[in-house]
């Protein structure tokens, strides 16, 4: 056991190990609160004192939801100091991403709880000057509420410091999968250069931590993983071309298989996906000019997280579909964006919602369509034969068969969504 003045840890109780400290589950002494002690190694005392001062003062200074607490500074006997901060029960992203059902991505509606606390504790970040320089699922915890609900928080501050938007720094700080290009050239190759680095490399960092929550895998890989091929991993990240959001070698000394797309086996809905890869196209560019600033980021961000979604069932074509917009906006922007998603045309489609008809108009708007949900989406029947193009197999139709079909269709519709009286 170790213990300072008010709090008390077995060092069994260990959350997570680094290369200056490590972390543990503890007790207040007196009420029982459960908190996570940092406790710092005589390592981190070779740093200069205001390296070792940093994080005490970024973390006293930050105080939102959705970055970790500190609640105080005590020592051990020792003189070894001891960050007192919440503690989170649901480990850390990374964990999350670690459990089996989340092999390929995380569902639609974590995800986007992830991407809207990390957006939000970044603008913090950002409103207060600080650059955090070590962003990693590792360091995004999780804490679930009594309704069973997350919410992420960042932590792990020990790299961070003050910088403004058109600021640079020189030193080098981060994990190697998630490190900027130009600081993995330098702290990973070992080649000297005069390069500086600026606010975009949390921009790096939070692309490929999103990626990697919205697939399970991350977007540049090289043949032999990204640890044991570091110079390909360096040639992929700098050589990709604009727009593409991932890289794999999928052969030893092989081409590099560029993607603009998020993989089929990702959970996320084809109109999440929509919105997501631009903003990973915008922050995934090793060229610090070119990449995207924090101020458009928030702009596209803060745009996804504001809409709607709008759940469609596709009957023809078996298949569930989710459209975002806003609310604000015409029904005629979400007839586009069904078509878009779907193929079927306006004119060709016809919508029900508990087994009744939806009518609608162009311009009405969408705060008026009902409440959806993948439970009770709207139901959309498709007029055209064509509509079926999806499926691997179709046989031609005479104009007595579709007859049958559409009398099929139709008398499924009657028993599957009687009409109430």
């Amino acid at each position: 056991l170790q213990s300072t003045t008010n709090y008390l840890w077995s060092l069994q109780d260990v959350l997570g190990q680094g290369a200056t400290a490590s972390v543990y589950k503890a007790r207040n002494k007196r009420s029982g609160e459960l908190v996570a002690v940092k406790v710092f190694n005589f390592m981190s005392y070779s740093r200069p004192r205001e390296v070792q001062m940093r994080e005490f003062e970024m973390l006293r200074k930050l105080n939102h939801s959705n970055i970790v607490k500190l609640h105080t500074v005590e020592e051990l006997p020792s003189k070894q100091k001891v960050l007192v901060m919440e503690y989170c029960s649901g480990g850390s992203l990374l964990s999350v991403l670690e459990e089996a059902e989340n092999a390929f991505g995380l569902p639609e509606t974590e995800f986007l709880t992830v991407l809207q606390c990390v957006v939000q504790g970044m603008n913090h970040l950002r409103e207060n000057g600080v650059v955090h320089r070590d962003i990693k699922p590792g360091n995004i915890m999780r804490q679930v509420g009594e309704d069973g609900r997350s919410v992420y928080k960042l932590t792990d501050f020990g790299a961070a410091r003050e910088l403004e938007d058109d600021e640079k720094f020189l030193s080098i700080y981060g994990t190697e999968e998630y490190l900027h290009p130009d600081m993995y050239e330098r702290a990973v190759l070992r080649k000297a250069h005069q390069k500086s680095y600026g606010v975009s490399v949390d921009l790096w960092s939070i692309g490929v931590t999103f990626y990697h929550a919205a697939t399970g895998s991350l977007p540049f890989t090289p043949y032999e993983g990204p640890r044991k091929n570091k110079p390909t991993m360096f040639k992929i990240t700098t050589e990709k071309p604009v727009g593409a959001i991932a890289g794999v070698q999928r052969v030893e000394g092989g081409p590099i298989d560029w993607s603009y797309h998020l993989p089929h086996s990702c959970q996320l809905s084809q109109g999440l996906r929509v919105q997501l890869v631009p903003v990973l196209a915008g922050i995934l560019e090793a060229d610090q000019e070119r990449c995207w600033g924090f101020d458009q980021f928030f702009t596209a961000t803060t745009d996804m997280l504001q809409r709607q979604p709008v759940h469609v069932f596709s009957l023809q074509q078996a298949m569930a579909h989710c459209i975002y917009i806003h609310h604000y906006n015409k029904v005629s922007v979400f007839f586009e964006e069904v078509a878009s998603q779907t193929g079927i045309e306006v004119q060709q489609r016809h919508l029900l919602y508990l087994g009744h008809e939806l009518p609608l108009e162009g311009n009405m708007k969408v705060v008026n369509l009902p409440r959806t949900s993948p439970e009770r989406p709207l139901i959309l029947v498709s007029y055209s034969p064509e509509a079926n193009n999806s499926l691997p197999f179709r046989e031609r139709k005479t104009s007595k068969d579709l007859y049958i079909s559409n009398r099929f269709q139709l008398n499924y519709l009657f028993f599957a969504f009687p009409l109430r009286k």
